[in-house]
């Protein structure tokens, strides 16, 4: 009879246990969901050509990274070193000095050349990516985006 005792106290008390946990996290305050991670922006398509470029924004607080996307449009694309421009800008501030990276373009999707800065919160940033290859149309793919911190 005692053994039977002592494991029906044990059970309730686990029991006890397990319902003050489960209703202790019910009643726990819900805190800030913590910081959230970048916000990328990408435009619409550049001119359809033998890449398909376009324009993207990626946003951490108030640090912008302006870059860009090429993705081979051709089936039969072999891998080549290919010029670009990025243009990035604070609008209503002065242009940021364009990079012209020249990258291994690759089949599939290849992200291409940061130029980062520090923004206001609330002001709209725009990019410019475009193909600066001789031989290659040009297509040139544009985004604007607002800071939002």
């Amino acid at each position: 009879m005692k053994t039977t005792v002592a494991v029906a106290a044990a059970a309730a008390l686990t029991a006890l246990t397990t319902l003050a946990t489960v209703q202790g996290a019910a009643a726990a305050p819900a805190g800030p969901a913590g910081p959230v991670g970048p916000t990328i922006t990408c435009g619409a398509p550049g001119a359809p050509g033998p890449l398909l470029t376009r324009a993207c924004v990626e946003i951490s607080g108030n640090q912008v990274r302006f870059y860009g996307v090429a993705t081979a449009n051709d089936p039969s694309w072999t891998p080549q070193s290919v010029g670009f421009t990025i243009s990035g800008t604070v609008i209503g501030g002065v242009p940021l000095a364009p990079a012209n990276p020249t990258v291994l373009i690759q089949s599939g999707s290849n992200s291409v050349g940061s130029v980062f800065t520090s923004v206001a919160c609330g002001l709209t940033v725009s990019n410019t990516f475009s193909v600066n290859q001789p031989g290659l149309p040009a297509s040139t793919a544009t985004v604007s985006t607002v800071v939002a911190c």
